[in-house]
């Protein structure tokens, strides 16, 4: 009986395990086929190179143990992405296959203690020289989505994913209000909910709202008084002209640009565990301020900033203007120590398709990295199939190689020269000279490398402490030379550098990672765009990353978002909250347009003008609704508390750039040219922490790789190099406990607070204490507070000290009576005149001011009315518009 027993077990087991061996077989041809592996390659690397790889390198680097150096090589993924060293295998590259050097016991030794033998090391190098064909594949499941394709359909019947329809401007009871089509709809909805709008603002009022809004500056005496004198001959004619005059001012493409960075997450350094600086992040931050300016369409704005260096051009210097637009998904921020290099891939891809989808779309497809969208009929392999289109882009942020950035990356270099002012050209022998020192540093790098290698197995009395300090000091002293050197070409002439993004030689379709995990693969998702917010699916060709139809449908007329996601935000910025009171959501979880047919009616007179950023604030800003009071009604405030239906436009705070900017402006000191680049980028690539600019890093000589640069259409890849580094070499701080960057802003810097340099975590006190806008975040509404440290700002800072002196000089050289001196300040500040009571109180403190003589000395006036000037910016009045 056992026998029988035991025949019928054996041929069970016969029967299982031919078909494990089928499927095995299977799955191994189907990798063969999907990598075009032949039966030779497949047999050669699982003879030679596998078995030595489980034998000497899993038990440090594999998902079974404590992986050391971020490098994984039990797949092929993890050896092809490398470790925080680079890749280790680069199919046919010896020289930049880390594994290759490393067993060869050259600058790292693999295995440690024992070096492979002679016909070993032969295989890996017949392995990589072949291609270094991997046949490993790990073991993948297929994800099906809880979302059916009916619920997608349904879904697409939802307010925001359907275009918007051109409603018919309603009928008003009070016909003779509205002026614009606009008031008709905003006083069709207050008549049916019983309410009226408020009275109209008096002009002073009026043109001070319109000028913070529109260029960010208080208005000017002269000014105020020709609308003044205009307010009640021809109101509309009057308001027409100043509007017009202000939006073709420059400093309205410095306060609107303001507004795009804030969602854009402008910064100039990386963020996070290792704050890098990015030197040439200003070249985006004034590409934004030029369009505002010209008023480009923002359909073309929103292209040349996911895919410009895509677009056909008709010049280099066109073709320029795109690449730097491209920068839009280069600035955001980095985890530079992440040391698995398929993880920080995956978080870049993600921060990208955040931004884009948010910013641009009003739809965060994000959520459905780790799952299907919770909320939105937004499957989770839709976020694969757009993690694809990114997937098969590179990023080129210009942060260079370090002891403690494992994510290095190179800039590119612009098709035309634009130098930094920091950036002079230096001798041949000068280059030499460097890269002599260059030689001398990386073999005294090595050296160093190789004693703390050898550290343990040898009777070495010296501290570790101390080796690992010498080889963080050199490898940044390395990296300071390399960036130098790869700052310049052949003749010692810099390159012109930007940061931006380019497409990968080889598209590539995303794999969708259960629970978003880069180790947990599933099926191949192709290349895409979220079902729910297309009719039909755009059409990727096979060898295009994609990018490019990304950019054409999000700005083409048929997108049901791209128009209205942006007239909602000029609206909000026009009157301090949104149609659509969130920016940035725009799907089930957002608020309900408070008016849908308005923004639906300026959503297509949008694309109607030409997509006209200008014309559409224009059109608001003439409208009846933009010029009524604030003015508190308690009927109305119980009818509608939170004004959703506008019956007012509510007071707001300035925000921290306005306040400073408007202290400069009227204490005469603003500086209204644009400074070139930023100082960000005098002081090069450099480390912040704790407001410290620590040193600067370097790069590995760059790979140059040459475009073609013709008229028409500009072929080829960009060149890729090097950062520059700082003037001089190294930063030495010493015990300073302020970055150079930001210590500087304390001396004589006058221009307005856009080009002040923008540091992750370190925001300059004037901005922090006013909600200046996270930089690490897409922010469309900013915090608004009202906290006793904006008061104490008022009261104590140096700045507001120094200016309210200045204000004080100024008023003293234009009046000669102390009553019009203060009725000066007043208009000034206020953009009004000074009461009766105002002027009297004003009087008094001036009178009983007591005076410090270590200040001024004998100018006993100066002191008193700068005291008075204090007092007057320190006022709720200042920082509030109505």
């Amino acid at each position: 009986m056992i026998t029988r027993w035991n025949k019928r077990y054996a041929i069970i087991f016969a029967i299982l395990m031919c078909v494990v061996w089928v499927a095995s077989s299977r799955a191994q041809e189907e990798t063969v086929q999907e990598e075009n592996l032949t039966a030779e390659q497949v047999m050669f690397f699982e003879s030679r190179i596998r078995p030595v790889l489980v034998r000497e390198c899993y038990s440090c680097h594999s998902t079974r143990s404590q992986v050391k150096g971020g490098l994984w090589l039990d797949t092929k993924a993890g050896a092809r992405g490398g470790g925080d060293s680079g890749p280790a295998i680069v199919p046919g590259d010896l020289a930049e296959s880390m594994l290759w050097s490393a067993i060869n016991h050259q600058d790292y030794k693999m295995p440690p203690r024992k070096k492979l033998s002679e016909d070993t090391i032969a295989d890996f190098r017949q392995w990589i020289e072949m291609g270094a064909p991997d046949p490993r594949i790990q073991e993948v499941t297929r994800v099906n989505t809880k979302i059916t394709q009916a619920d997608i359909e349904e879904g697409k019947q939802f307010w925001s994913f359907k275009k918007p329809a051109p409603p018919n401007v309603p009928v008003v009871e009070n016909t003779k209000w509205p002026v614009t089509d606009i008031d008709h709809f905003i006083l069709s909805q207050l008549e049916q909910n019983g309410l009226k709008p408020a009275c109209d603002a008096e002009a002073t009022t009026f043109l001070r709202r319109l000028s913070f809004d529109l260029i960010g500056l208080p208005p000017t005496p002269e000014q105020i008084a020709w609308l003044t004198r205009n307010w009640e001959k021809d109101r509309e004619q009057a308001i027409a002209h100043v509007v017009d005059s202000l939006i073709a001012k420059p400093e309205f493409g410095e306060r609107w640009g303001r507004h795009w960075l804030d969602v854009a997450r402008y910064a100039e350094s990386s963020g996070k565990e290792l704050n890098l600086t990015y030197p040439q992040a200003w070249r985006y931050r004034d590409y934004v301020i030029d369009s505002f300016n010209d008023d480009k369409p923002y359909n073309q704005f929103i292209e040349e900033q996911i895919a410009g260096d895509l677009l056909p051009v008709k010049s280099d210097e066109q073709w320029a203007e795109n690449l730097i637009a491209t920068g839009f998904l280069a600035i955001g921020p980095k985890t530079l120590t992440e040391q698995n290099g398929l993880q920080f891939q995956q978080d870049l891809i993600d921060e990208q398709i955040d931004v884009a989808t948010r910013v641009v779309l009003g739809v965060s497809v994000a959520c459905a990295r780790c799952h299907d969208h919770k909320f939105d009929p937004i499957p989770q392999a839709d976020y694969y199939a757009m993690a694809g289109i990114f997937k098969s882009t590179t990023t080129h942020y210009g942060t260079l190689k370090t002891f403690q950035n494992r994510r290095s990356s190179n800039l590119l270099v612009l098709p035309v020269e634009d130098l930094n002012p920091f950036d002079a050209k230096i001798s041949t022998r000068e280059l030499a000279r460097l890269k002599a020192e260059l030689a001398d540093k990386q073999k005294e790098l090595r050296e160093y490398q190789f004693q703390r290698r050898n550290q343990r197995s040898s009777d070495a009395k010296e501290n570790p402490a101390f080796s690992i300090v010498k080889v963080i000091r050199t490898t940044s002293e390395v990296g300071a030379l390399q960036a130098k050197i790869s700052a310049y070409d052949e003749n010692g002439h810099p390159y012109t550098y930007f940061m931006g993004v380019q497409s990968a030689d080889q598209p590539v379709n995303a794999r969708l990672l259960v629970r978003g995990e880069f180790d947990k693969p599933a099926q191949v998702v192709n290349r895409g765009i979220p079902q729910v917010l297309t009719d039909e699916p755009v059409n990727i060709r096979s060898k295009s990353s994609g990018r490019l139809e990304l950019a054409r449908w999000m700005a083409s007329h048929d997108n049901p978002l791209t128009a209205r996601v942006m007239v909602n935000r000029v609206w909000q910025h026009m009157f301090g909250t949104g149609i659509v009171r969130t920016p940035e959501n725009f799907g089930a979880t957002g608020r309900e347009p408070t008016h849908p047919e308005l923004l639906d009616h300026l959503a297509i007179e949008f694309q109607k003008n030409n997509w006209s950023v200008k014309t559409l604030i224009r059109e608001i800003a003439t409208s009846r609704i933009y010029r009524t009071d604030s003015t508190f009604d308690e009927q109305s405030f119980e009818i509608d508390p939170e004004n959703q239906l506008v019956w007012r436009v509510a007071p707001r705070r300035l925000e921290a750039e306005v306040i400073r900017d408007s202290i400069l402006a009227i204490s005469g000191e603003l500086d209204s040219e644009r400074p070139r680049a930023s100082l960000v980028a005098e002081f090069g690539t450099a480390m912040i922490r704790d407001g410290v600019m620590i040193s600067t890093v370097g790069a590995d000589n760059p790979e140059i790789k040459t475009g073609i640069m013709s008229p028409g259409r500009m072929q080829g890849r960009t060149a890729q190099v090097g950062t520059a580094a700082v003037p001089g070499g190294m930063l030495d701080v010493g015990r300073s406990n302020r970055s150079p960057v930001i210590a500087k802003i304390d001396q004589p810097v006058k221009y307005r607070s856009v080009y002040l340099p923008v540091i992750r975590d370190n925001v300059t006190r004037s901005m922090e204490v006013f909600d200046f806008a996270e930089s690490s975040m897409v922010v469309g509404v900013r915090e608004s507070s009202n906290t006793p440290d904006q008061g104490l700002f008022f009261l104590n800072n140096q700045f507001v000290i120094n200016q309210s002196d200045a204000i004080a000089r100024r008023i003293m050289k234009e009046k000669n009576q102390v009553r019009e001196q203060i009725k000066l300040a007043f208009l000034l500040a206020y953009g009004r005149e000074a009461s009766s009571s105002e002027l009297a109180a004003a009087e008094s403190f001036y009178r009983k001011f007591e005076i410090s003589p270590s200040r001024f000395g004998p100018n006993r006036s100066v002191q008193r009315l700068s005291a008075v000037c204090q007092a007057i910016l320190a006022s709720a009045e200042f920082r509030f518009v109505n």
